[in-house]
């Protein structure tokens, strides 16, 4: 556990609800609040840094919407989110596989949606061991389509700029929600994509970008 939280703090999250939940359907994540504990924006970046020894202990619920919120969430009225989008456009969908599923984060009702239920979490992977105990890895997957509602759609490789770009706020964004809760984080290019297809039941043109595992750690 990082350091810095405080022992009243970290009595308060013994009583708060986990995500250690039997698979459901949809879970409709709690809001992510304006002052919940936070530590300094420079605090979290001179904390920031790829952990591995995970241990296995899941987060709360209120935890998971908070890493979920800083991937992918909405943080305007008119619907516009936290991390940047070329063109406007959110062309990268996060999945969040726990224990219990692979779910697809939904962020107009901030929730998740079970899409296979079961142990995923080391079809995230090609072997690193660590994964398996994090309480959720985080696949960041490109979703081509978006762009066919554009007027003029950009070419292909615009389209992978773009969302390479986004991938890579989106993973810093949630590294440094992370840190806010005492948590380790790791990005990862080393996933079992053909497989991660078939089980997250993801259609062909879909591109499946990084990974990254969150959760507490030794």
């Amino acid at each position: 556990m990082k350091k810095f939280l405080s022992a009243t703090f970290l009595a308060g999250m013994l009583l708060l609800p986990t995500t250690s939940f039997a698979a459901q359907n949809e879970i409709i994540l709690p809001t992510v609040g304006a002052k919940t504990h936070e530590i300094s924006v420079t605090e979290a970046l001179q904390q920031r840094k790829s952990d591995r020894g995970f241990v296995e202990k899941d987060l709360t619920l209120a935890q998971t919407a908070k890493i979920l919120w800083a991937a992918n969430g909405i943080n305007r009225e008119d619907g516009k989110r936290v991390n940047p989008a070329g063109k406007g456009v959110y062309c990268v969908e996060v999945y969040a596989v726990t224990k219990e599923g692979i779910y697809l984060y939904e962020p107009a009702r901030h929730k998740l949606k079970l899409i296979a239920e079961g142990d995923f979490r080391s079809v995230t992977t090609t072997g690193q061991s660590f994964v398996e105990k994090a309480a959720v890895n985080l696949v960041y997957v490109e979703t081509p389509a978006v762009w066919e509602e554009m007027e003029k759609i950009p070419a292909r490789d615009k389209q992978i700029f773009y969302a390479n770009v986004m991938v890579g706020t989106m993973v810093q964004s949630v590294a440094l929600a992370a840190e806010s809760e005492g948590l380790g984080t790791c990005v990862r290019g080393s996933i079992n994509r053909e497989e991660f297809k078939k089980v997250a039941k993801l259609s062909d043109e879909k591109n499946i970008l990084l990974a990254q595992s969150v959760g507490f750690i030794k």
